[in-house]
């Protein structure tokens, strides 16, 4: 790694002038006090006080629309793709954090540690000209790897939240389906009742349950559907009715599907069987 600036800068009261430019540098802009928004690859970034943004080299940035007095520094630093722990997607994410980061929680307070130690460094440079650049170096590499700890950490907790949340919406689902397998159920009502997207829906029940909502409803169907056909003389369109299948069609279709024959040929083999065990009883 090798440093190619370390300097700060406070724009005064009144100050409008925007800042910024591009290099082929990695930069951290670390803001102090007050409030502006940076501009960098298209997209705004609120950037209070504190707050750290990372740069990529070649990629345009500048910051303006201060509320000053408004004071910064910068680290421009060439650096080894080995030695970057983020991808350009993760400071992207990062970068998009720094409107509301909390810096005195738990999760983000050795970061803050980290850029108050640079900034004493930055201190030590302002007052004689001189500073240790090998631990200015450490702290840059530190600060890379906590940042890089805290989005997996969130990417994590993200995923265990969205799990959670799945389950939550799931089961009373499923519960539903299992009460209701009578009345007309399809995708969209399903949907309607958790307030999601069909297609998203389907992705996470089955995630969850291995099959989808409407598979898991048509199980249940033909689970009722085969008790009735095995315990009672009710006839097969019948049974399709009290099952909740709109047509005796697509019953019959999905039954042979699932057992290999045909409801009226099953009714009858297990007829046959139970008439052959009573025989061979007798």
């Amino acid at each position: 790694m090798q440093i190619r600036t370390f300097d700060q800068y406070t724009f005064p009261s009144g100050y409008t002038r925007k800042s910024g430019g591009i290099h082929p540098y990695f930069e951290m802009l670390y803001v102090m006090q007050g409030k502006a928004v940076l501009e960098w690859r298209g997209c705004e970034y609120a950037a209070p006080s504190p707050s750290l943004f990372v740069l990529t080299p070649n990629t345009p940035h500048m910051i303006g629309r201060f509320e000053t007095p408004f004071s910064f520094w910068y680290i421009e630093f060439d650096i080894g793709e080995r030695e970057v722990e983020l991808s350009d997607e993760q400071v992207a994410q990062w970068n998009r954090l720094q409107g509301n980061a909390d810096y005195g929680s738990d999760e983000l307070r050795p970061v803050k540690q980290t850029l108050d130690a640079l900034s004493v460094s930055l201190g030590y440079k302002q007052k004689s000209g001189l500073y240790d650049e090998e631990i200015v170096k450490y702290d840059i590499r530190k600060t890379f790897r906590l940042l890089s700890n805290y989005l997996r950490t969130e990417a994590r907790t993200s995923a265990e939240e969205k799990g959670k949340a799945s389950r939550d919406y799931i089961q009373p689902l499923m519960r539903h389906m299992e009460s209701r397998y009578r009345d007309p159920i399809n995708l969209a009502s399903l949907s309607v009742m958790v307030h999601l997207d069909s297609s998203y829906l389907v992705r996470a029940f089955k995630q969850e349950t291995g099959v989808t909502p409407i598979q898991y409803l048509n199980s249940l169907r033909l689970s009722a559907a085969i008790s009735y056909l095995a315990n009672t003389d009710m006839g097969i369109e019948r049974i399709a009715e009290a099952t909740g299948f709109n047509s005796i069609h697509y019953f019959s279709r999905l039954f042979k599907q699932k057992v290999g024959i045909s409801p009226r040929q099953w009714r009858t083999e297990q007829k046959d069987k139970a008439s052959r065990s009573g025989f061979d009883s007798g």
